[in-house]
């Protein structure tokens, strides 16, 4: 995700919880109006409340001590007796609270929490929802589904060095995967890394995974290994600066949705180790919370350890069950056919 794709889903986000606190209000003054037509008594309440306000707001503003505690009394003693009417009317007395989609922040996003101002849950969910519309993952899983898995691309010719033909190979990963899935909420699940050489459908499995979880309702966001170390670079910056920006919503949207999907770990390059820790706390984080990861790498076992660290390497053994595809490149494959037919 680029940085002007988080801009846009930010501004977005910000433009809905806007809305959403302007149509609360909406309704809840339609409800005023309503009742002031029908009730002269809730009326007359209506207005006092107003004026108390305003005389609240003036003693607060020019700091006159005895106003404030005044007009606090007045006002506090006004909303009670129109509360008591609202119940004599039996209506209920919370019938003219806003009714916000969000009750625990009130339609903005945020909430007060042990270390300050957070992120509320909600905004996290409404920004994994945006960042998947705004990716082309849903256009993808039209044709990379397992309805489309063809396993006529993996040889039934036994491979000497593994022992067992790719077919055959492939068919044991499948049955891994539809337990994956079956087994999905459960914290015993691990998660799943998939390691082969390139062209032999690592990605193509995900996505079908990826797909299966959508049907189930649940959230899904997919990243390539640059993608995601971004956002571990940023988060580490605000760490060694000890300041944890309140916006924070890349990473926390990546700690919080219920499958993420990391493709081609490996590729992110040089220059990466320093935030190494980040992402061995970021798999604790999502172990913890039972919620699932994939992986897809070009490396074998041998490569990954040169590249990540023995803690590394341990947590992705502890978290993960390793799934090493091999064979010819699905890619030539195709190309090979091709060219047959053109013969032809």
């Amino acid at each position: 995700m680029t940085m002007m794709n988080k801009k846009k889903i930010v501004e977005t986000i910000n433009r809905i919880y806007q809305q959403r606190r302007q149509n609360a209000e909406i309704a809840r003054e339609k409800k005023i109006a309503e009742l002031s037509s029908k009730s002269k008594e809730f009326a007359d309440l209506n207005q006092k409340i107003i004026k108390a306000g305003l005389k609240l707001s003036q003693a607060s503003l020019s700091q006159n001590q005895a106003d404030i505690e005044k007009y606090t009394k007045v006002l506090d003693n006004l909303i009670q007796k129109r509360t008591k009417l609202l119940i004599s009317l039996g209506l209920g007395k919370d019938y003219l609270e806003p009714g916000y989609t969000c009750q625990t922040c009130k339609d903005t996003g945020f909430v007060v929490g042990e270390k300050g101002i957070e992120v509320c849950r909600c905004r996290t969910q409404l920004f994994i929802e945006l960042l998947y519309q705004q990716s082309k993952l849903k256009d993808i899983l039209k044709e990379h589904n397992f309805k489309n898995f063809n396993l006529e691309f993996y040889s039934k010719e036994i491979d000497p060095k593994e022992g067992i033909s790719p077919y055959e190979n492939m068919l044991n990963i499948i049955k891994e995967v539809k337990k994956f899935v079956k087994n999905f909420d459960k914290p015993s699940q691990k998660g799943l890394l998939f390691y082969g050489s390139t062209g032999l459908g690592k990605t193509f499995l995900a996505h079908c995974i990826a797909k299966e979880i959508i049907d189930r309702k649940k959230t899904v966001i997919f990243l390539d290994s640059i993608a995601f170390f971004e956002i571990l670079k940023e988060k580490y910056s605000k760490m060694v600066r000890l300041y944890d920006e309140v916006d924070d919503e890349e990473y926390k949207s990546l700690e919080e949705v219920d499958l993420l999907i990391i493709d081609d770990l490996g590729n992110e390059g040089k220059g990466t180790e320093f935030c190494h820790g980040v992402f061995q706390s970021f798999l604790d984080k999502r172990y913890m919370t039972n919620k699932k990861t994939i992986i897809t790498t070009n490396y074998n076992i041998d490569g990954l350890l040169k590249l990540y660290s023995d803690k590394t390497m341990g947590r992705l053994h502890e978290y993960f069950m390793f799934l090493h595809l091999f064979g010819e490149d699905i890619r030539v494959i195709k190309a090979k056919t091709q060219l047959e037919k053109r013969a032809t």
